[in-house]
């Protein structure tokens, strides 16, 4: 088996495991008579705190930021009038970037207000949402990786 493919495997395998890993932890969860909302991050010193909270910060809000900016730019976009014939069909883009704009901003006052009180789920709604997009890039380049078939003719990989 050729090494990339084999590269490949394994990044499918560890993203498999890793995800139900992480699936099996969430759903095992209610079994352990805890809760998760007695989690009192007020308990962690604050360096501790910031090291946790400044990177899951950073990638939250840069998310947020750009679905605002999508949102903003297609309300801000000055377009030329339709051609006669799409005149007749509804445009709800604006209406659908307005929305989008309202939800981002409401996301993003959710989330300094929830960093602000020390919330668990203001960190724990980030974090997973930003690990099973990782697992699930991971998962997707070994599937390209695999699935991929070299062009190159078969006396040609000889040399």
């Amino acid at each position: 088996m050729p090494r990339p493919k084999f590269i490949g495997i394994i990044a499918i395998i560890f993203s498999i495991i890793l995800g139900g890993l992480f699936a099996y932890s969430i759903f095992n969860y209610s079994s352990q008579n805890s809760s998760y909302t007695l989690t009192d991050l007020n308990e962690l010193g604050s360096s501790t705190y910031y090291a946790l909270v400044i990177p899951i910060a950073i990638v939250a809000f840069f998310v947020i930021g750009t679905g605002f900016w999508i949102g903003w730019t297609i309300l801000s976009i000055k377009v030329v009038p339709p051609m006669p014939d799409i005149v007749d069909k509804k445009d709800l883009s604006k209406i659908k970037a307005f929305l989008l704009c309202i939800v981002t901003l409401a996301a993003g006052g959710l989330l300094a207000y929830g960093i602000f009180i020390r919330s668990f789920w203001s960190l724990a709604i980030p974090a997973a949402a930003i690990a099973v997009v990782i697992l699930g890039a991971i998962f997707w380049v070994g599937v390209a990786i695999v699935t991929t078939r070299t062009t190159l003719p078969e006396h040609r990989k000889e040399q």
